[in-house]
């Protein structure tokens, strides 16, 4: 029985990563971010990468010519912006007045720099509590992204069909959002056969049992650009 499926990719850029030294930065941009760039050129997929506005600060003082290819591709839609703010802090950890001026911050200087300002925001560290529905809303956020897995032990959904797991997150008052969801399996099966841990057949025999079973919209990768 042929089955029709399809799946997203999304990429997290992160220059302040803990284990990227400084003066390997441009490095990074230049095997990491560039090939991300060029996939989407040659395959015709549209991307979602995600960065936050001090890492797209810090590729545009270091790569200009980056940001600006970035801009082209974003402007024809063979990528897809998603935000996180200004950076990358763990939301629920801070006051409100953090955390809005966090978005505020990331908003203006992905408008700035890229002309466009995103419509859906990648949680950052999947830390998530309540009161974030409200603070992405406010920043003029539709949606967010979320893990799938973690959410569904938390409300003890682990053994239960992916149908029943919610599609929208509440905040504090009436605000709800959209949730895209990430799944936390699927992504480190491509990272393990992108180094070589298991062979590629394994690993497509894992997509394709996972298509026939979940009959949804497969993340096939949510997670970090620097990994490869």
């Amino acid at each position: 029985r042929l089955i029709m499926v399809h799946g997203y990719l999304i990429f997290h850029l992160n220059l302040a990563f803990s284990s990227i030294k400084t003066e390997a930065r441009l490095e990074v941009i230049r095997k990491c971010y560039w090939p991300l760039l060029r996939l989407a050129e040659s395959t015709g997929i549209t991307i979602g990468i995600e960065l936050t506005g001090w890492t797209l600060q810090k590729i545009e003082l270091l790569d200009p010519l980056w940001v600006q290819r970035f801009r082209q591709l974003l402007q024809s839609k063979q990528c897809e912006l998603i935000g996180s703010g200004w950076s990358q802090i763990i939301g629920p950890l801070v006051p409100y007045e953090v955390n809005f001026w966090n978005q505020k911050l990331g908003m203006d200087t992905y408008q700035g720099k890229l002309g466009v300002t995103p419509k859906l925001a990648l949680v950052n560290e999947m830390a998530f509590s309540t009161g974030m529905v409200d603070v992405y809303a406010e920043a003029g956020y539709q949606g967010f992204i979320m893990d799938r897995d973690n959410v569904r032990l938390a409300l003890g959904l682990g053994h239960t069909p992916l149908s029943t797991t919610p599609t929208h997150a509440l905040g504090c008052g009436i605000q709800s959002l959209p949730v895209l969801w990430s799944d936390s399996i699927l992504f480190q099966r491509l990272q393990r056969v992108v180094h070589g841990d298991i062979p590629v057949s394994e690993y497509m025999e894992y997509v394709k049992k996972r298509a026939y079973q979940d009959h949804a919209l497969l993340p096939i990768y949510c997670n970090d650009a620097e990994i490869f």
